[in-house]
C-alpha cells in the first residue's frame, strides 16, 4: 500500500519536478500505467465472470435435477438392469413382451409410470399434482382417480378409499391395472342384485407410511363421504425402520428432495450453516416399538373414520419376504438383499398389535402371505415390494372376498354407519 500511495503522490507532484525535456517520457509512463490498470481490471472482471458463471452453472444443474424429479413424470427407469438377462427375461414376462426383444421391452416400460411427480401438500407432506400422462391420471385432489369431485356422493353408492404407499398407488402399472381400479371393476361386475354401485378411489402416494395415511384420513377423507377406508399398508413402516427413521417424525423421499433444494439455496446464499438435516435415529427402532406406533396410527384412523360413518380395514401388504410364493431367479435376486428374519419379526409384531385393536368399525385383513398359488415359473414381483398387473389383480380379488361388502352396502342402503 505504501508503494501505491507513493506512486500516486509522485504523479500528483509531477508537474513541479518533472523536467520539461522528459514530457514525452512522462506521457508514455501515464499511458502504460493506464493500460496496465485497465488490463488488470478486465482480467478480474472476466475471471470473476467465469468463476461466477461456473458456480452458477453447477448450482443450476443441481437444482434443475431436483426440480426435474419433482415435476416430470417418467417411465420405469430400468435400462441399467436390462443388461442382466435374468432381469430382462423377467420383466418381459411381467409385461407380456417377447423375450429377447430389448427395443420392444424398453418401449413398453416407457409407457409404465415409474417416477411420480409430486407437490407439497398440507399435513401429509406431498401429493401428486394434477396430471394425465400415458398410463397415469391424477385429479386435482391428488388422487389417482378419474373422478374429479367428492363433495357429494350419488345415491345407492358405496364409496371406498384405498390409502398406502407406492404399491397401492400402482407404481409399475397403468391406471386400469392398479388395485383400486381392478377392485372397482370386480365389485361392479358382481351380479348380487343389491342394486348398489361401488366407487374405489386410489388415494395412495409413494413412500407414505401409516402416519401419512392417518393424516390423510383425518384431514381429507372424512369430508369426502367415505363408507369404507382400506389402509393397504405396513410394508413402508418397516422399510423406514430399516432406514433408521421414526415413522412419526421423518421425511419421505419427496420431502427430502425439497429439503435438499432448500439446502442448495442456503449454500448458494453463503449460509450453509442454515442447512436442514434429515432426522434419523442412532439405531433402528425395535420391531415391537414400531408396531405400537403403527397400531396407534390405525386406532386414530379408525376413530376418525367412525366419526364419518365409515369402516376401516387394515390390509397388511405382501412383499418379497412375507410371501410364501416359490420365487423365480429374478425374485430371488431381490429377496437376497433383505434381512428376512428382521422383516418377519416386524411383520409378526404388526400382526399382533393390529389384531388386538378393538374399534367397532375396524377389521384386520392379513394379505402378507398372498401369491402362494404361484411357483417359480411365474413372475409376480418386479422388485422388493412392487408387483404389476398379475399381483394387483390377486390383491383386488382378495379385497373383494376379504371385506364384508354386503354388510357395508346394506348399511349404506339403510342410511346407517
Amino acid at each position: 500500500m505504501q508503494d501505491i500511495r507513493r506512486g500516486k503522490s509522485m504523479i500528483g507532484r509531477s508537474e513541479r519536478w518533472w523536467p520539461a525535456s522528459g514530457a514525452s517520457s512522462r506521457a508514455g509512463f501515464e499511458i502504460a500505467f493506464s493500460v496496465i490498470v485497465a488490463v488488470v481490471m478486465a482480467a478480474c472482471t472476466v475471471g470473476g465472470f467465469v468463476i461466477g458463471r461456473k458456480t452458477a452453472d453447477n448450482y443450476v444443474r443441481r437444482v434443475g435435477l431436483l426440480i426435474d424429479d419433482a415435476n416430470v413424470p417418467k417411465g420405469m427407469d430400468v435400462t441399467h438392469y436390462l443388461d442382466d438377462p435374468v432381469t430382462a427375461q423377467a420383466l418381459a414376462k411381467v409385461y407380456d413382451v417377447p423375450t429377447g426383444d430389448r427395443a420392444a421391452l424398453l418401449s413398453r416400460l416407457s409407457q409404465i409410470p415409474g417416477a411420480v411427480p409430486y407437490r407439497p401438500a398440507p399435513f401429509v407432506g406431498h401429493l401428486a399434482p394434477q396430471i394425465s400422462w400415458r398410463g397415469l391420471h391424477v385429479n386435482a385432489a391428488g388422487f389417482r382417480d378419474e373422478r374429479e369431485d367428492y363433495a357429494t356422493k350419488p345415491d345407492r353408492t358405496v364409496r371406498a378409499f384405498i390409502t398406502g404407499g407406492s404399491t397401492a398407488f400402482g407404481v409399475g402399472s397403468v391406471q386400469k391395472m392398479t388395485i383400486a381400479y381392478q377392485l372397482e371393476r370386480l365389485l361392479n361386475s358382481d351380479v348380487s342384485g343389491n342394486g348398489m354401485q361401488y366407487q374405489v378411489v386410489n388415494t395412495a402416494f409413494p413412500a407414505w407410511a401409516s402416519t401419512q395415511e392417518k393424516l390423510l384420513i383425518q384431514q381429507y377423507l372424512v369430508d369426502m363421504h367415505p363408507d369404507v377406508i382400506i389402509m393397504f399398508s405396513g410394508n413402508n413402516d418397516v422399510h423406514w425402520l430399516h432406514n433408521k427413521m421414526n415413522i412419526n417424525h421423518f421425511y419421505t423421499y419427496a420431502d427430502q428432495n425439497y429439503v435438499q433444494l432448500l439446502n442448495e439455496l442456503y449454500a448458494a446464499s453463503g449460509h450453509s450453516e442454515w442447512r436442514i438435516e434429515t432426522p434419523t435415529l442412532r439405531s433402528a427402532m425395535e420391531c415391537r416399538d414400531l408396531a405400537k406406533l403403527t397400531a396407534r396410527n390405525v386406532e386414530e384412523s379408525a376413530f376418525a373414520a367412525n366419526r364419518a360413518g365409515a369402516r376401516l380395514i387394515f390390509a397388511l401388504q405382501p412383499n418379497i419376504v412375507s410371501t410364501p410364493k416359490t420365487l423365480t431367479a429374478h425374485e430371488q435376486q431381490w429377496f437376497q438383499k433383505l434381512d428376512k428374519s428382521r422383516w418377519d419379526s416386524c411383520y409378526e409384531s404388526i400382526r399382533e398389535q393390529l389384531q388386538a385393536i378393538a374399534a367397532p368399525n375396524y377389521a384386520f385383513l392379513d394379505l402378507s402371505r398372498s401369491f402362494g398359488e404361484f411357483g417359480a415359473d411365474t413372475e409376480v414381483f418386479i422388485d422388493y415390494f412392487h408387483f404389476a398387473d398379475l399381483g394387483n389383480r390377486v390383491i383386488a380379488q382378495a379385497l373383494e372376498h376379504g371385506v364384508d361388502w354386503l354388510s357395508i352396502a346394506e348399511s349404506v342402503s339403510a342410511g346407517t354407519p
